[in-house]
């Protein structure tokens, strides 16, 4: 737990930068109180950051910290542990002021055991962040402040950088703009998967974005972050050949994520003199533009086979990459991603060593990627001694389903920040939504005492700030949850029934709708959490949590239908096929209608931002295909990719998912009825027009606020489809 202690405070001018941008904080995220928080100044006697809050005279609190993170810490920490109250990761706005702000009784601190809180993924700027304005990401900035991370991975707007540097070498601009692709999918372009899909971007992106990433490093770096930007790993257009004719550029094939071959990237040998005069060109516009903090990511190869394996091939590589970082930059320091080493090929045959230890010790970081699945730094004697960061990911593509191994997760952390080598710990999500427990769990273990917290203490702090006070039911359900229902596995599950690809087969590649608790833990935790009194239901968080929990008990129903449905064609019991498909598809308009009385669950806002980035009708168009495309079929219907950011939306659950089902259940009926094998031809030639369609059309039916009270909803819902609930 967090220990009593008192600091030392430094009173120096130089402290004012920092006070001024912690009290901005205070003043955006709790404006009706900002008035009862000092901030002050610790003296750091170390490379560690470290807050505490205490007593203040006048009835005020003291935040203390080292730099303006700590303090914004300080108070995050103020907030959960004293107020009971939460500044979620989607919030829309200021908190309420309709809670105490109690003096605290004793002086509590702490010290992070990470040095480095590290936070983001590429994809997150695909799957969550391309239609972002300024106003969410100011508060998505406070939020990251408050959970103390100093590492974010700010990679918006580097097409800017892009345009700029092939244009001097003597591309035109329209050749640069077609290179690029689609808002949605430039994470994949930034890590060589893919060129030219859902391209040319617009001149207008480019400049807003530009402008947008000034203003979130701005404040990233007003609040005592340190971003990591961009750097040059070796992907380059394809046009480039043709102006620098002597250049060895290596189509890489076949296309990445099984795309068409002119998608396909291509590789720029790291022995041509051109690798080094293009990574200066782009870290020297990139400062230009957006300053630097001496960090910067790169990651050749992600998901991709090298031109060639040899040891002294890859060793070429990242020694290339480095040394043109360290020649415009000697503070450089290599973040990479050890997400491509999850590949066995790389542990065999001295690859994976040839790759590290050809960069100087200490300037490269690499990011353990998915630690809930798979330590990489175990398997690779703590990445040959370079020092790393251990990640949770957890959401893939945004995935709206239940996943959050708190145990497992606290006790690996703990392990982690014992092991030489690791100086940090963070997550690289790919989308933000559900889960937000597991997230804070994460981020806020390295600042207890020793990396290691009491877990039932932690639980029962949470459940008390999701309700906003004390109550014994709400505790007890999350209690039930952490234990019998996250799970203690990090494995991988994702998506409900209505979310797979319709067939007999109940899982696709990407949607795996397995239950691996009892479902009747989760109906009974959801049970206690309708127990609530009165002055809890109100709460805003537990709210969100009524919806989210009732959402997986109508999937795991609706998978049980589905599985009855399944035995009555497979018996061709036509009347009982009828009997529970109806079932079937009503309960998936009520998903529908509940989701909608939850802003996190709708779909209108995703459309309405991508349509706001649009400077005429042409650009809004494309933005919404591309909003569209990214959530269902990725690239085009019936591909690789189609599905994988499959999410419980409502809009998304009525337009697209039960629109498929509808037509399969009905192709299937037809095939019981007459007594012929079901036509999955039929149906996946049908669904494949649907899902182009679908991506082509405007929707202005689509709501942008939530509708209907979300608590009686889903009690409403949760009492149709649980048998035997008691919930009045």
């Amino acid at each position: 737990m967090l220990c009593v202690t008192h600091r030392r405070l430094l009173a120096t001018g130089s402290s004012h930068a920092a006070i001024e941008s912690a009290q901005a904080l205070i003043q955006r995220v709790l404006p009706s109180h900002a008035g009862r928080f000092v901030c002050e100044l610790l003296t750091r006697t170390s490379d560690s950051d470290t807050f505490s809050y205490a007593r203040a005279p006048r009835n005020r609190i003291a935040l203390r910290g080292t730099n303006a993170l700590s303090l914004a810490v300080a108070f995050n920490q103020y907030l959960r542990h004293e107020a009971k109250v939460s500044f979620d990761w989607l919030a829309t706005g200021p908190l309420n002021s309709d809670f105490a702000l109690p003096v605290p009784a004793t002086s509590v601190a702490g010290t992070s055991q990470a040095r480095e809180r590290f936070f983001l993924n590429y994809c997150t700027y695909g799957y969550t962040f391309p239609w972002w304005d300024w106003s969410q990401w100011e508060r998505f900035l406070d939020w990251m402040a408050l959970n103390g991370i100093n590492r974010p991975l700010l990679q918006a707007g580097q097409e800017s950088v892009w345009l700029n540097v092939w244009q001097s070498f003597g591309m035109s601009e329209q050749q640069v703009r077609s290179y690029f692709s689609g808002p949605a999918h430039l994470p994949w372009h930034r890590m060589a998967n893919l060129d030219r899909w859902g391209g040319p971007l617009p001149l207008s992106y480019i400049d807003g974005q530009r402008e947008l990433q000034q203003k979130i490093l701005a404040r990233a770096r007003e609040l005592g972050m340190q971003p990591i930007l961009a750097a040059f790993a070796g992907h380059v257009p394809t046009e480039l050949k043709k102006l620098r004719p002597d250049a060895r550029i290596t189509r890489i094939t076949p296309g990445w994520g099984g795309m068409a071959p002119e998608y396909a990237t291509s590789f720029l040998d790291p022995l041509d003199p051109l690798f080094l005069e293009i990574q200066k060109r782009f870290l020297i516009e990139q400062t230009r533009i957006y300053g630097t903090d001496h960090r910067y990511a790169a990651d050749p190869f992600n998901e991709l086979e090298p031109p060639s394996w040899e040891p002294a091939y890859l060793a070429q590589v990242s020694k290339a990459i480095f040394d043109g970082m360290a020649a415009v930059d000697a503070r450089a320091l290599w973040y990479q991603m050890a997400w491509t080493y999850r590949d066995e090929r790389w542990l065999q045959n001295e690859r994976l060593p040839a790759m590290l230890q050809a960069v100087p010790r200490g300037k490269l970081i690499l990011l353990d990627y998915a630690c809930e699945e798979d330590e990489l730094y175990r398997k690779t004697q703590s990445f040959y001694g370079h020092p790393f960061i251990w990640n949770y990911l957890g959401n893939y593509g945004g995935n709206t389903h239940l996943l959050a191994p708190l145990e497992q997760t606290r006790d690996k952390i703990a392990v982690a920040l014992r092991v030489t080598g690791c100086q940090g710990v963070g997550s690289t999500l790919e989308g933000l939504n559900v889960n937000p427990i597991i997230y804070e769990l994460v981020l806020e273990q390295p600042w207890h005492a020793g990396g290691t917290l009491d877990l039932a203490a932690w639980v029962t702090n949470y459940a008390v700030r999701r309700g906003g006070q004390s109550d014994t039911a709400v505790i007890d359900a999350w209690h039930r949850l952490a234990v019998n229902v996250f799970g203690k596995s990090g494995e991988r599950r994702n998506g409900c029934i209505f979310q797979v690809y319709p067939s007999w087969k109940g899982i696709d590649l990407w949607t795996r709708p397995e239950v691996t608790y009892e479902p009747r833990e989760l109906t009974a935790a959801v049970e206690r959490m309708f127990e609530a009194k009165a002055s809890v239901q109100v709460s805003d968080p537990y709210r969100f949590d009524i919806v989210n929990l009732t959402r997986e008990v109508l999937g795991n129903k609706a998978r049980d239908l589905y599985l009855q449905m399944r035995q009555a064609y497979e018996a061709a019991d036509v009347a009982q096929y009828r009997k529970v498909s109806t079932t079937f598809v009503l309960l998936a308009a009520d998903l529908d209608l509940m989701l909608g009385t939850r802003h996190e669950f709708l779909l209108g806002p995703w459309i309405a931002q991508a349509r706001c980035w649009g400077r005429t009708p042409d650009e809004a168009d494309g933005y919404e295909r591309n909003a569209r495309q990214i959530l269902t079929t990725w690239h085009s219907a019936g591909g690789e990719l189609c599905d994988y950011a499959n999410r419980q939306w409502h809009g998304l659950v009525r337009t697209y998912y039960l629109p498929r089902w509808q037509k399969f259940i009905e192709i299937a009926l037809g095939s019981l009825e007459m007594a012929v094998p079901l036509d999955s031809e039929t149906y996946a030639a049908w669904e494949r027009d649907f899902a182009t369609g679908w991506v082509q059309r405007k929707d202005e039916t689509l709501a942008l606020l939530p509708a209907g009270d979300a608590l009686a909803t889903a009690r409403r819902m949760f009492l149709k489809y649980s048998e035997g609930s008691s919930v009045k």
